[in-house]
């Protein structure tokens, strides 16, 4: 069947979970795991480029189960809105989260969008689901123009950064990893610079490309038995959790990022 965002995520959303917006073959206990990884990298990520307050006013587009608004908190941001495409998780980030923001329904791939600028724009493992082309073109221009000038967009997403591993558009799949120079095409056309690009992971997500095919099907058949305890009982989880937390940062330090990136753009003030 043809991909339907919409249909799609709603009906990933009746998980009220970590699933919903993570690995959705992975069970919750397990992504809690992975979302650990990812969130003490992106720490690191940031203090590692200079990024140790983000400013007053943030915007998250595609803000999900919410799992990343406490962070832009404690990063410095005191009003945080944001929008989904799913109006039951706008409701629930409202319920959650209204008191110091604002959410709304939005799908960031239509027309030109009206909305106000940001200090701080985060967009985490959005953009790849925008399978169709011009859909993705739009939803880079409207991203970029959430941006105030001296503000910054954090995105993480599967950013290739060897573009011979990028395949086709298919309009079954939910997903499509794309190289790192249509990002920049995109947003550098709205005058956002890039300030910095590096792995979210190199072991705890699924892999979208290696230094070679050989060692990309390496990567494959690790992350496959990496993920296979916790689908055998969720009680693996925490201990697989442990593992990867350990040896993800060695790997990284050792140049590996067969997986998502974590990218910095900024708008000039």
């Amino acid at each position: 069947m043809p991909y339907t965002p919409s249909k799609y995520w709603s009906d990933l959303h009746v998980r009220r979970d970590l699933s919903a917006v993570g690995q959705s073959g992975l069970n919750s206990a397990m992504n809690q795991q992975l979302y650990r990884i990812w969130a003490r990298n992106l720490r690191r990520f940031l203090k590692r480029n200079g990024v140790q307050r983000i400013g007053p006013t943030a915007f998250e587009v595609g803000a999900g189960t919410g799992y990343w608004l406490p962070l832009w908190r404690e990063l410095g941001a005191e009003r945080i809105d944001g929008c989904d495409l799913v109006p039951s998780a706008v409701d629930d980030l409202n319920s959650r989260f209204g008191p110091s923001g604002g959410f709304i329904v939005l799908d960031l791939g239509d027309e030109k969008v009206g909305l106000d600028c940001y200090d701080f724009v985060a967009c985490m493992d959005v953009l790849l689901h925008i399978t169709d082309d011009a859909k993705f073109d739009r939803a880079l221009a409207n991203l970029a123009r959430l941006v105030a000038p001296g503000g910054r967009l954090l995105m993480k997403e599967p950013i290739l950064l060897r573009e011979g591993f990028e395949r086709p558009y298919n309009p079954e799949l939910s997903s499509r990893a794309r190289p790192l120079s249509r990002y920049r095409a995109g947003l550098e056309a709205e005058g956002l610079k890039l300030e910095a690009i590096g792995p979210a992971t190199a072991i705890a997500n699924n892999p979208i490309e290696g230094r070679s095919r050989l060692a990309y099907r390496a990567w494959r058949g690790t992350w496959g038995v990496v993920s296979l305890p916790s689908k055998i009982h969720p009680a693996n989880a925490r201990w697989v959790g442990a593992v990867l937390s350990a040896i993800d940062p060695a790997l990284m330090a050792l140049g590996a990022a067969p997986s998502g990136k974590f990218a910095l753009f900024a708008r000039p003030g």
